[in-house]
This record gives C-alpha cells, structure tokens and sequence, in this order.
C-alpha cells in the first residue's frame, strides 16, 4: 500500500499560503504607493492657486512643483519595482498552486485504489460465500 500524500499536501498549502500572504502586502504596498502619487497631484492645483496670491508664492512655486514631480518619478519607480515583484510572486504562486493540486490528485488517486481494493475483497467474500452456499446446497 502507498503512503498517504497528506504531509506533501499540508507543506504545499502551507507554501501556497504564505505566498498568498505576500501577494496581498505586496497589492497594498502597490496600493499605498498608488496612492501617494494621486494626493501629491491633487496637491498641485491647491499649491498653483496659492502660489498666483503673491509673488513669493509664485517663485516658490517652481520649487515646489520640481520636488512633487521628482516624487513622483521616485514613487513610480519604487511601483514598478513592487509590480515586478509581483509578477515573479505570481508566477512563484502558480507552480505552487500547480504543486498543491498534484499532490492533492495524487492523494485522490491513492484513496480511489484503496476503495477498489476494499470494494473488490469484499466482492471476493461475497463470491466465496455464494460459492460455499452453493456447495453445501448441491
């Protein structure tokens, strides 16, 4: 009789799981980042108007709009990054998925034999028995 799959399967959904888990901070990591750069360019119009009340806000502006802009590129750049990680966590989460799923089959294979085994010797029994019966009634 073969050895039961269910340690294989356990390790498999637990590497599953934890891919899992790192997939969702990697989202809300994508998500905080996605984020940041929608509320510095919502900033920009509330600074643009501050900056046409006075003349020392309109110099400054163009600092201002230089810094968020350089912001901006440094958080898309870090998104990128994040979205390239989770491109290869994804495809790391598919092979594990893949790996769960054969082992679950083949666990399901292995309890089918048993079960035809089961469903056989007992088949036997009952043949042996009618075969007795008959016997003993000729």
């Amino acid at each position: 009789m073969t050895r039961s799959h269910e340690p294989l399967i356990r390790l498999a959904r637990f590497k599953v799981e934890e891919l899992q888990k790192q997939m969702a901070e990697l989202d809300r990591s994508k998500a905080a980042l996605t984020n940041q750069i929608e509320r510095l360019e919502a900033s920009v119009p509330e600074e643009q108007a501050a900056a046409t009340a006075s003349k020392d806000g309109y110099l400054a502006y163009g600092s201002y709009a230089q810094a968020v802009i350089k912001r901006k590129d440094n958080i898309r750049a870090s998104l990128n990054e994040v979205e390239a990680q989770s491109d290869a966590l994804r495809e790391r989460l598919a092979e594990a998925f893949q790996e769960l799923k054969k082992y679950e089959l083949l666990e399901e294979r292995r309890v089918a034999r048993i079960e035809q085994a089961q469903r056989e010797a007992e088949q036997a029994e009952l043949d042996e028995i009618a075969a007795i019966r008959h016997r003993r009634a000729h």
